[in-house]
């Protein structure tokens, strides 16, 4: 291992212990309010063995981790842990918060050996400790004894197994950042996840909607601001599993271009409920289209242009003049030149 690469497994997994410390009370508690249940900490010797196991097999990042902070991989009554090589960390250019994501998202709350696992069907999908997130059997070969999650090839099966722990090497991560920073089911979980999936709290949903419109009123965007508050309630009310959105908000909106009985359409038409950073959205094909919150109304991207100095983008015929200008883990709003014209409303988007 070189130099370089060691010293940056080190900083890195000192940095992680010291926000999984943080984000960990987090985890805990989320999962343990959807699956109640409450257990003793694991046996002391159990995360040195563990780490140990995982230190002898190469992957020093997780046996560093595991070993600092044992309780982020060892929450659950039960456990298997699929380990990322040291090689893909450090080839990940994401923020440290997202790398911890990224670890609960290979967690499983059971423990599945290999023989565990080749017993299920394919395309069985099962929990993570990511926020019920899902991953997938995307493959199996039970002669060869291969076998793949999300598309990616368990190389060291069994690592190491005890009486309540499974690890297992995996060739790379289950999620790729190649083009934008999410972790994204497959469509054959989220398809299974849509009915399972609780009702976020109304409240913290409401309040990170007033944050939005604080900033958006503070940061050159009072018109769009005013109205979205006055048409948040409805849209909590309407929408209480909005779990991520986008906001593409214009500078300045012409009051008496837009009757009283359009401006909460014409607000959700300006709201997509998924997250779409700016480099996602510059990746989708011309003439793409996308659902916005108001019901039968989808925005397009009309324009993208990618260079080596510049990326440009335009949806709807309107210029991305301001992009990521506000973003959480939830969501992004993006600057517009002009607000997206209305059906029967040309004027506001030429």
């Amino acid at each position: 291992m070189g130099g370089k690469t060691q010293f940056f497994i080190i900083i890195t997994t000192i940095l992680l212990a010291a926000i999984a410390t943080v984000f960990l009370p987090i985890i805990i508690k989320y999962h343990r309010h959807h699956h109640h249940y409450h257990h003793p900490p694991p046996p002391l010797d159990l995360p040195s063995n563990a780490a140990q196991f995982l230190r002898s097999n190469g992957f020093t990042f997780l046996a560093n981790l595991i070993h600092i902070s044992p309780n982020l991989f060892l929450s659950t009554p039960e456990s298997t842990i699929f380990a990322i090589p040291d090689s893909a960390i450090s080839n990940l250019s994401i923020p440290p918060y997202m790398t911890i994501e990224l670890i609960t998202y290979h967690i499983s709350p059971n423990k599945f050996t290999l023989q565990d696992l080749f017993q299920k069907p394919l395309n069985t999908c099962f929990s993570t400790l990511f926020q019920q997130q899902k991953i997938s059997i995307t493959k199996k070969d039970e002669k060869n004894r291969l076998l793949e999650i999300n598309n990616v090839l368990i190389t060291i099966p069994d690592m190491f197994v005890d009486q309540s722990v499974a690890i297992h090497g995996v060739s790379g991560p289950f999620a790729s950042f190649k083009r934008f920073p999410e972790i994204n089911e497959l469509p054959i979980c989220t398809l299974i996840n849509q009915s399972q999936v609780t009702k976020v709290d109304f409240i913290k949903i409401k309040a990170e909607w007033k944050m939005v419109v604080k900033f958006l009123s503070l940061n050159g965007f009072t018109p769009f601001a005013f109205w979205l508050y006055n048409v948040l309630d409805g849209i909590v009310k309407d929408h209480p599993d909005l779990h991520s959105m986008t906001i593409f908000a214009p500078p300045v909106i012409e009051v008496m271009e837009v009757p009283a009985p359009m401006v909460p359409e014409f607000m959700r038409a300006h709201v997509v409920p998924k997250k779409y950073s700016f480099k996602h959205l510059v990746s989708m094909s011309r003439g793409a289209s996308i659902a916005t919150l108001c019901p039968g109304r989808e925005i397009e991207i009309t324009g993208t242009v990618v260079s080596v100095s510049d990326e440009l983008l335009s949806i709807n015929r309107v210029e991305v003049t301001s992009p990521d200008l506000l973003s959480s883990r939830s969501f992004v709003v993006h600057g517009i030149a002009r607000a997206f014209a209305m059906d029967g409303d040309a004027r506001l988007s030429t």
